[in-house]
């Protein structure tokens, strides 16, 4: 019984650690490293980087970068190196943690320093006999007075299906100029070889808000 629950417990934050950020903090001296580029049928064009990197047990270190440009060669873009600590045990079921970050935004010419702070939860799933992982991510940012401020949640339900296939749904909230923007976004997961690295095919749809439909590739690797 012992034996099946540890085994159960392992794969659980084995799966939920598939996922970046989430409040599951990387091993000291490991990392983890996400890339993708997005495009929308009207040639909106976007890409991000996603960093994380154990400092210590309770540390992790971690950066956040976003470029765009659209139709109309608006330029739009962010980046925020930030440490994310725990607010739970390592056993325990539910996960919390919190972030602080420091960066800077921009629009066309302008350029802001910007702050951000967040909150996040997750927790290992079973459906059935397969194993998943549940997160909620919460950032306040703040940028200087030319910019706006931005408030995000974002919700994450993943499921493994195999070794090497994962599905993912995500549902992301933004706040922002006095208008709430919202997107659905399902994801396939494709982990192949040995499971160093995930290969996600993604579209994020407009729920509300406006904007157009994205369809978006992505490489996760661990390091």
């Amino acid at each position: 019984m012992m034996r099946h629950l540890a085994l159960a417990l392992g794969l659980l934050l084995a799966s939920a650690q598939t996922a970046p950020a989430g409040p599951w903090l990387r091993e000291k001296g490991k990392g983890f490293a996400a890339a993708s580029s997005s495009v929308t049928a009207e040639k909106d064009i976007s890409g991000s980087i996603y960093l994380e990197y154990g400092l210590r047990e309770t540390i992790t270190l971690g950066a956040d970068l976003f470029y765009g440009i659209d139709r109309t060669l608006q330029q739009s873009g962010s980046g925020i190196v930030f440490l994310r600590f725990p607010l739970s045990k390592p056993e325990a079921t539910h996960k919390w943690a919190w972030h602080i970050g420091l960066g800077a935004r921009s629009l066309n010419t302008v350029i802001t320093p910007a702050v951000e702070a967040g909150l996040s939860w997750g927790r290992g799933i079973k459906l059935g006999e397969r194993y998943g992982w549940a997160v909620i991510d919460s950032s306040l940012n703040i940028p200087g007075s030319d910019l706006e401020t931005r408030i995000k949640l974002d919700g994450t339900i993943g499921l493994g299906f195999t070794d090497h296939i994962k599905g993912m749904a995500q549902v992301f909230l933004t706040h922002q100029g006095g208008e709430v923007f919202a997107k659905f976004a399902p994801s396939l997961l494709v982990i192949p070889g040995k499971g160093g690295t995930t290969i996600q095919l993604s579209a994020e749809i407009p729920v509300s808000g406006g904007g157009d439909t994205q369809f978006k590739i992505g490489l996760w690797r661990e390091f």
